[in-house]
């Protein structure tokens, strides 16, 4: 069989995690939660864009009264490489009292989800955690803790499944890697 390749703008990408993967993922973490926060109403506090399609699955998984928000968190200067500057925009949402579980993409610095954490953290929160689909602990340049872990994978930069290139690839239901 051969691989399965795209072209994405000016780059190329080939499949590497599949959609039932992720799916699975996916479904253990809301397991995990629906233990957790047995009796609670969490927040879960999406980070735009990229985490949306997580969002969506997870949240359809888990069997608890909820709330939804979301905050705009970028760190990208370039298309491919992080620029180390986060840039937050929290709409507002109420922190205070509240169980928050912050919904990411990807956690691969570790200074997105280390902003977040400060910024909600002022706010007195009855609990904060993170779930990310994807993880690159090789990639980290701060300690973060990150409860909810998805798919570990090596520092390879990935489109699809809500992770873009240049905005493009997010609709895509497996995951690519960049192909050189």
């Amino acid at each position: 069989m051969q691989e399965e390749k795209i072209i994405i703008k000016d780059k190329r990408f080939r499949k590497f995690i599949e959609k039932s993967e992720i799916d699975n993922a996916v479904h253990k973490i809301a397991k995990r939660i629906n233990a957790d926060y047995e009796g609670k109403t969490p927040t879960f506090l999406v980070v735009l864009k990229g985490a949306m399609p997580f969002a969506a699955d997870l949240i359809r998984y888990v069997n608890l009264p909820c709330e939804l928000e979301v905050m705009s968190a970028k760190s990208y200067g370039t298309n491919i490489s992080s620029s180390g500057e986060v840039k937050l925009a929290d709409f507002g949402v109420k922190f205070a009292g509240k169980d928050i579980i912050i919904v990411e993409d990807i956690v691969d610095t570790g200074l997105t989800l280390k902003a977040l954490y400060n910024n909600i953290n002022v706010h007195n929160p009855a609990s904060l955690a993170a779930a990310a689909i994807l993880s690159k602990p090789d990639s980290r340049e701060v300690e973060v803790d990150l409860k909810y872990t998805g798919i570990e994978i090596p520092p390879y930069f990935v489109v699809g499944y809500g992770l873009d290139y240049a905005e493009y690839g997010r609709n895509l239901p497996d995951i690519y890697i960049l192909d050189n």
